[in-house]
C-alpha cells in the first residue's frame, strides 16, 4: 500500500475482497465477483459507471464461444455450442456463481444485477483495443517487473 492508500490486486476476486473487508473504499472488479460478496453477506454495493447523460457507460465484457477451424471434435462442439445458446441456458449461468449476464431479452438476469438493457454500455472498438494492447506491452512487462 502506498502513501495515497492506492494497490494492485492480484485479481478480481482479491478486489472485491479487499472491499468487502473494509480495506479499500472501492475497487474495479467483475460483477461476478461483486454479486458473489453480495450473495455471501458482505458489505458491497455494485456501481454501473458513467450511467449519465453525456457519460460513456460502463464496460460489458461478453462472453463468447467459437468453433475453431479443424478442431478435432467439430460436432461435440457444434453441440456444446448449441447447448449455450438457448435463454434456459443463459438463465442458468445468471443465477449460479458466474453470475452472467444474458444477452437473451427473455432470459432474467440475476437479481443481484441489471439487465442489459437497463445499462449504458460504452461502445468499444475491441480491434483497436487489440492493437493498442500489443503496442503497450513492452511497457507492461517493464512495469510489471517481467
Amino acid at each position: 500500500m502506498t502513501t495515497n492508500h492506492v494497490a494492485i490486486s492480484t485479481s478480481n476476486g482479491e478486489s472485491a475482497d479487499f472491499v468487502a473487508s473494509g480495506r479499500y473504499a472501492f475497487s474495479l472488479a467483475d460483477s461476478d465477483d461483486v454479486v458473489n460478496r453480495m450473495r455471501q453477506g458482505k458489505p458491497v454495493t455494485l456501481v454501473y459507471p458513467d450511467q449519465g447523460p453525456g457519460e460513456m457507460g460502463c464496460l460489458v465484457m461478453p462472453n463468447a464461444v467459437v468453433l475453431i477451424k479443424g478442431a478435432p471434435h467439430p460436432e461435440a462442439a457444434r453441440k456444446l455450442i448449441d447447448y449455450f445458446l438457448p435463454p434456459k441456458t443463459e438463465e442458468k449461468l445468471a443465477q449460479a456463481d458466474c453470475a452472467q449476464i444474458p444477452l437473451h431479452p427473455g432470459a432474467a438476469p440475476p437479481s443481484e444485477l441489471k439487465s442489459l438493457k437497463e445499462i449504458k454500455v460504452i461502445k468499444v472498438d475491441y480491434a483497436r483495443v487489440a492493437k493498442k494492447m500489443r503496442e503497450i506491452q513492452p511497457f507492461l512487462k517493464e512495469w510489471a517487473g517481467l
